[in-house]
């Protein structure tokens, strides 16, 4: 019997996207704003409406290239087969869309607790934190330099983090004059 594996791409994808996207958003609309409550509003409808919509995509992407793949391979029913068992759109679209949420509330959760401008730090740190552990797990995993692996995460991830803030920053000097 095979042993169920778990959608890698799909939880680190959905892990690293949670993070980074609701981040940078928080981060520009904190700096923006400097208003927690519309922080927190704006972070949770992001976080839903996003799971949801990472979910649907995987879900319908990797259904079209299952579909893709059957089509062309009708001459051969054994490569069928192996198609059809080895690629699961709902298990993979579920775990997507979960994976989204947890590392959207990474990101979310300190502003629950401080004030935005003290928040923005708090979640850079703990998101950065969560990267890092995240790369350096997958690294020891493929068995390759889990430091480099870990800080890799980081590094990718990171600017996400720095455009919400110039865009939040600029954006709240041109709405000041308006």
């Amino acid at each position: 019997m095979k042993k169920k594996e778990l959608p890698v791409r799909e939880i680190i994808f959905g892990l690293e996207d949670g993070i980074v996207s609701t981040l940078g958003v928080l981060v520009g609309i904190a700096v923006g704003t400097n208003n927690k409550s519309f922080v927190i509003l704006s972070g949770l409808v992001i976080v839903i409406v996003e799971s949801l919509s990472m979910a649907a995509g995987t879900y319908l992407s990797n259904k079209s290239e299952l579909e893709l793949h059957l089509s062309s391979d009708k001459k051969h029913p054994l490569l069928s087969l192996f198609h059809c068992h080895s690629s699961l759109p709902i298990k993979e679209s579920f775990y997507m869309g979960i994976s989204y949420i947890l590392g959207g509330l990474v990101s979310l959760s300190g502003f629950f607790f401080l004030d935005p401008s003290n928040a923005i730090l708090a979640a850079i740190l703990l998101s950065s934190t969560t990267l890092f552990i995240m790369g350096f797990i997958k690294g020891k995993l493929a068995q390759i330099n889990p430091l480099k692996s870990g800080l890799e995460m980081v590094l990718v991830s990171a600017s996400a983090s720095f455009i919400g803030y110039i865009v939040g920053k600029t954006a709240s000097v041109l709405l000041s004059k308006l």
